[in-house]
């Protein structure tokens, strides 16, 4: 028998730039990051060493694993570019970032965020409507953090006014263990 080969190679990781004050969301991100490592699968990210992204990023690299860091230079009020064995891609701006990010990856994990966070997730989202790309995304929940997303998303299709089908490319868990198996799943629903 074959060994099915995996699809999703590389992961476009968002999340914030601040810890937050729940510790469960340090512990997400650090599951993450290692659980990708740990599948031999790239972790791309925004190249910051600070918050959550950090976090992701140094629990990859403790692991082994490949981290991409894309940094839109002269952004933040102070650098806090990732100072750690990463590939880092120097970029111009903040939509810059999001396109080669989305340029780069097979797929797409967004854990609890601020405004950063929700612009990447809309835009792959409006990005994947438009068929300018079709990456599938993981919202990686904590606290039903990304439930009045979802109500929103299910408000603008009830009402009409966004098209059923942005469903089909995300789903919401709640474990990293199940990240890299829920993408595979969207990824060959997909083909």
């Amino acid at each position: 028998m074959t060994a099915i080969r995996p699809t999703v190679k590389s992961v476009a990781v968002f999340c914030a730039s601040s810890i937050g004050n729940q510790p469960e969301l340090a512990e997400l991100a650090r599951r993450l990051g290692e659980q990708l490592a740990d599948q031999n699968i790239t972790t791309i990210f925004g190249g910051s060493d600070s918050g959550l992204m950090g976090v992701v990023a140094d629990a990859a690299l403790s692991r082994g694993g490949r981290v991409i860091g894309v940094y839109p230079k002269n952004t933040f009020s102070r650098d806090v570019r990732h100072q750690g064995p990463i590939e880092l891609q120097i970029v111009s701006s903040m939509h810059e970032r999001k396109s080669v990010m989305f340029e780069l990856a097979d797929a797409a994990v967004a854990l609890p965020g601020g405004l950063g966070t929700l612009d990447e997730v809309v835009e792959l989202l409006l990005w994947t409507q438009l068929g300018i790309h079709q990456l599938p995304l993981v919202l990686l929940d904590v606290n039903n953090f990304w439930n009045k997303f979802v109500d929103f998303l299910d408000e603008a299709v009830s009402s009409e006014l966004l098209n059923g089908d942005c469903h089909k490319n995300f789903r919401r868990v709640t474990d990293p263990a199940t990240v890299t198996e829920v993408l595979e799943q969207l990824v060959t629903s997909h083909q």
